[in-house]
């Protein structure tokens, strides 16, 4: 399947920006076993240029994140969590007033937001369930196989924003899964604000 150069109105895709990462670990291990957890569609659809700014089907997306796991995190999800604190830091970089010292919520808010032009569709709800408190809802659906990887890696994301934007002490729970069954994917992050010390 060709990418889409404009977001296109129905289906669920992601841009091709969220496919670089991947593309990149895939091209620099060109020895690894990717023919045998990728189609040869697949492969043929990742060897060309990926467009930043065009859309490809997010089950490639998926498809191709569960390889990754596989062959070069050794399907380590400690491995998967570093990624997500490393994009955190990324974004944070790429991204400045991404983080609000002393606002988690509202860091989270703007977090949304980038994730949501990724994406055709919402990829994350995120509700602020209190003070120091939000929950975290995932677009996953039964039967997507990067599931708990997406998960994993959002919650990692998610948690190191927290801690740049001073919040301490966090915990970050799993509330419900689809892979164990659930009709969605749902996270619980709690922190305790920073108090800045006079002086």
């Amino acid at each position: 399947m060709m990418p889409e150069s404009s977001k296109p109105p129905a289906g669920r895709w992601v841009k091709g920006s969220a496919l670089v990462d991947y593309v990149m670990l895939m091209r620099a291990n060109p020895d690894l076993a990717w023919a045998e957890n990728l189609s040869a569609e697949d492969l043929a659809q990742l060897k060309q240029m990926i467009l930043p700014a065009s859309w490809y089907p997010a089950d490639l997306f998926q498809r191709l994140g569960v390889a990754v796991f596989k062959l070069v995190s050794k399907e380590s999800y400690e491995v998967v969590r570093g990624f997500g604190r490393f994009l955190a830091d990324r974004m944070n970089k790429e991204n400045p007033g991404l983080v609000v010292p002393g606002r988690a919520q509202d860091t989270l808010s703007k977090y949304r937001v980038i994730q949501e032009r990724l994406y055709s569709f919402k990829i994350i709800e995120i509700v602020e369930s209190g003070p120091g408190r939000s929950r975290l809802r995932i677009s996953t659906e039964p039967g997507d196989v990067a599931a708990r990887l997406l998960a994993e890696v959002t919650a990692a994301t998610a948690g190191r924003l927290v801690e740049l934007s001073g919040g301490r002490h966090l915990e970050m729970k799993l509330l419900e899964a689809v892979w164990e069954g659930a009709k969605q994917t749902t996270l619980v992050a709690s922190w305790e604000a920073r108090v800045k010390s006079e002086g």
